[in-house]
């Protein structure tokens, strides 16, 4: 049996148009993608990134520091960082960065006590809170 095929005249149709338009950058949303992106925190020299950083991850440690082994380099050293990550949070809008920062040099310091089976402090800790603590009073 022969099936039949109606073929409807083609209707004459506009053409459609698509108009999007994305909405227009706002500088809220340029500081929410910088302060996803912790540009600044990045650049940190006591920042640890983990292999192929990307954006929007966190890095693997906010505190990675190697002592040198000499008391007052390192406080001085610490002093430093602390200098540099109140402004890192500061060109991020990072209010949580020393909190994370404080957050890792606790588990680093674990991680140290468990490896020669006694507690040690870190003269670099101690010069990074010293200026943490004088930032804070100070700010008052």
């Amino acid at each position: 049996m022969a099936a039949k095929f109606r073929s409807k005249p083609a209707r004459s149709t506009a053409f459609l148009r698509l108009a999007y338009s994305a909405p227009a950058l706002s500088d809220s949303t340029v500081e929410d993608i910088r302060r996803l992106t912790l540009p600044a925190t990045k650049a940190l020299p006591f920042v640890k990134l983990r292999a192929n950083d990307q954006p929007l991850w966190h890095p693997e440690s906010f505190w990675h520091v190697e002592s040198t082994g000499k008391r007052e380099t390192d406080v001085r050293l610490g002093r430093k960082y602390a200098r540099q990550a109140i402004a890192a949070m500061n060109s991020d809008h990072n209010r949580h960065l020393i909190a994370h920062v404080i957050q890792d040099i606790i588990r680093d310091a674990v991680e140290r006590s468990r490896k020669k089976g006694r507690g040690a402090s870190s003269a670099a800790v101690r010069g990074f809170l010293f200026e943490i603590s004088e930032a804070m009073s100070a700010a008052r």
